[in-house]
């Protein structure tokens, strides 16, 4: 509407009752007429000006409504343009005008209604102060029905109108609290109903679909315990981590519109302030977001819990071992575009202000709150003194969050399950820092001074600087273990003690995971080489032989085998060896589970079996011993161990005939 004042968008629209049209006036002309009568030979000027040089005389001008709808009106102005300008003019020096609105169903609603008083817009203005998304000043001071700043900021309102009139100050003129009382009791009648709605729904724990907004402030942190797409989009906002640094991220969770009540705690996500233990909730986040900050950048934990794949259809599966936590890794080798994550930009006291009810769920997993200084890279393993990581290259902007923050973070951080070779998300509050098993290299069996070759030369690489570099840069940095000999004779778990001795992770992937392809064999082994130089990870590759014979023909060529910087023979074990592994597996399961003389372990340890299959026996005489309650005793072992000596025998002798 051209013309009219900031503010007063609709008014002039008047019903045809309220029109007083003179006797006598005819449709679609313009008249003259005097208070005298006149001989009635004036003409009508269909000019649409006002012609007339009488002052006594006035026009009307009649404007037909545009849908038929409704009745024509008249107005003394030819245009809406003149007549919004002139009550726009005497609107803006009335302190709140109302609009109203006419259904036939309803009748007249008010609609809106605006603010002009300066007074009245301080307070509102002081009292709306950082409510997301609002400036007052930019709506004209102009409020639509439902009114929703003013129904979230009830209680703030009311506190700051109980002060003002508490308050003795001289300074707090009488005009002013006359503007704002008369303000007070202008919305009070309107706002009061709605806030009682929230508090009946905080009383029953139902709320309507239509009351949603109600106990939806904006920066109102809520639980979520799902997801939902529909109707009502619900905004959240929370901390999350990018391998790069910190941010706000958005998601969307839609309720679907529903007829009559649903409980609250029913819904994708509500309000934390309808939970009874709100307090203790906010506590578990806090602790969680502290524990967020440990996490970031490169951790080697144990994980027991649900783990959802990325990328996939979010079905979760269950894990159970050790994983790497790194969200830079995920992005940097599976070459993928890092989320972008909005600013922190503000602290704890000059961010927006925070609902009572402050956190927001997730799914069936930890509990998530949500709303609606440049530092050094950590190390990429928390590495003993002496290992260097060998992660160069990340940036990481690893900035204390504040404490509004910490409440914020995200559940979930994304990660590496080593066992299952799978990208997931993580929960923060499954993870826990590594218990190493310091017994492994102490109970690992090898003859003679092997087992401290191999940790010598492992030690040795890892303490080296720079100068034993390779004369190319970055090349040989590496090193190569080759440990050959018949199965179960340690060869696996001296890559598993080794690298338990040494702090680090240990990336164990057998040949078949390589692919068939030389292509694609290439890049499996490429990105978990880049893998494990980023986590400074040791990698065994199981049955290597495979491998190293499918590119030369089932011959290992002199070209690979010189890549290799030590080699460890294994043989099988003997009678002494034996015994030792009979030893070690009786102490990891438990000395008082079994009765077994010394006599007896002799006699198990003549029987030719390797470490793999010694420990297949306990555990199976382990299961069959439980059933009757009963220790194990060496009559089962050895009865387990002769019928695999002799299965073992038979099958050898039938696949000897066969060929």
């Amino acid at each position: 509407m051209n013309g009219s004042p900031p503010g007063f968008r609709g008014f002039g629209t008047r019903s045809s009752s309220e029109t007083k049209v003179p006797i006598g006036v005819r449709r679609d002309t313009y008249v003259n007429a005097t208070p005298w009568g006149g001989d009635g030979k004036d003409k009508a000027n269909t000019s649409g000006t006002a012609a007339s040089q009488d002052s006594a005389v006035h026009s009307l001008f009649e404007h037909k409504c545009p849908t038929n709808m409704c009745p024509a009106r008249w107005s003394k102005h030819a245009s809406d343009a003149p007549e919004q300008a002139e009550l726009g003019a005497e609107m803006s020096l009335k302190s709140i005008v109302q609009r109203f609105t006419h259904d036939r169903a309803t009748g007249w609603q008010m609609s809106s209604f605006s603010v002009n008083c300066p007074l009245m817009r301080d307070f509102l203005g002081k009292a709306l102060e950082n409510y997301q998304d609002l400036n007052p000043a930019l709506a004209f001071w102009t409020f639509d029905v439902p009114f929703k700043p003013l129904v979230h900021r009830w209680k703030n309102i009311q506190r700051m109108h109980q002060e003002m009139q508490d308050s003795g100050d001289e300074e707090v003129e009488l005009a002013k609290k006359e503007a704002v009382n008369n303000l007070f009791r202008f919305l009070q009648p309107r706002i009061t109903p709605l806030v009682h709605d929230v508090f009946e729904v905080k009383k029953t724990g139902n709320v309507a679909w239509d009351m949603l907004w109600q106990i939806f402030p904006p920066n109102e942190l809520g639980v979520q315990p799902g997801t939902c797409t529909a109707a009502l989009a619900r905004e959240v906002e929370f901390v999350e981590w990018n391998g790069s640094k910190c941010g706000i991220a958005t998601e969307n969770v839609a309720i679907l519109k529903y007829k009559g009540h649903r409980s609250i705690d029913s819904l994708p996500v509500y309000p934390l302030s309808f939970r009874p233990d709100s307090n203790l909730k906010k506590k578990e986040a806090m602790a969680r977001g502290l524990r967020f900050q440990q996490l970031r950048g490169c951790r080697y934990m144990n994980y027991e819990g649900i783990m959802i794949p990325i990328p996939g259809n979010h079905e979760e599966t269950t894990v159970s071992g050790r994983v790497m936590v790194d969200a830079y890794a995920y992005y940097q080798v599976n070459k993928m575009v890092k989320p972008n994550l909005k600013d922190l930009g503000y602290t704890d006291s000059s961010g927006p202000e925070t609902s009572d009810s402050e956190s927001n769920d997730d799914a069936s997993c930890p509990e998530t709150l949500a709303t609606s200084s440049d530092a050094e890279p950590e190390p990429a393993v928390a590495a003993r003194p002496g290992y260097p990581s060998r992660a160069r290259h990340r940036f990481q902007e690893l900035v204390e969050l504040s404490k509004e923050h910490c409440l914020l973070v995200s559940p979930w951080m994304i990660g590496f399950d080593l066992t299952q070779k799978k990208w997931g998300r993580f929960q923060i509050d499954s993870l826990s820092d590594i218990e190493w098993n310091d017994k492994a290299f102490d109970t690992l069996v090898l003859p003679g001074g092997e087992k401290e070759l191999a940790w010598d030369f492992v030690e040795s690489k890892a303490k080296s600087d720079e100068g034993v570099d390779d004369f190319v840069p970055g090349k040989g940095r590496g090193i190569i273990i080759l440990m050959f000999g018949p199965p179960g004779v340690g060869k696996t778990y001296t890559a598993e003690a080794v690298a338990e001795k040494a702090r680090v992770p240990l990336y164990v992937m057998s040949a078949g995971m390589l692919g068939a392809s030389p292509e694609t064999v290439e890049s499996t082994l490429t990105r978990v080489l880049e893998l494990c130089r980023l986590w400074n990870a040791m990698l065994l590759l199981d049955e290597a032989d495979v491998f190293l014979g499918a590119r030369q023909g089932n011959t290992l060529a002199k070209n690979e085998l010189s890549r290799v910087d030590l080699f460890l023979p294994y043989r099988d074990l003997d009678a002494n060896a034996r015994k030792q592994v009979w030893n070690n597996f009786f102490d990891h399961f438990g000395r008082n589970k079994f009765e077994i003389t010394g006599e007896e372990l002799d006699r198990l340890s003549e029987l030719a079996l390797n470490g793999r299959e010694i420990k297949n026996l306990i555990k199976s005489a382990q299961l069959l011993s439980a059933r009757k309650g009963s220790k194990v005793v060496a009559e089962l072992l050895y009865m387990l161990a002769e019928n695999r000596v002799a299965a073992l025998k038979m099958l050898g002798d039938h696949n000897a005939k066969d060929m």
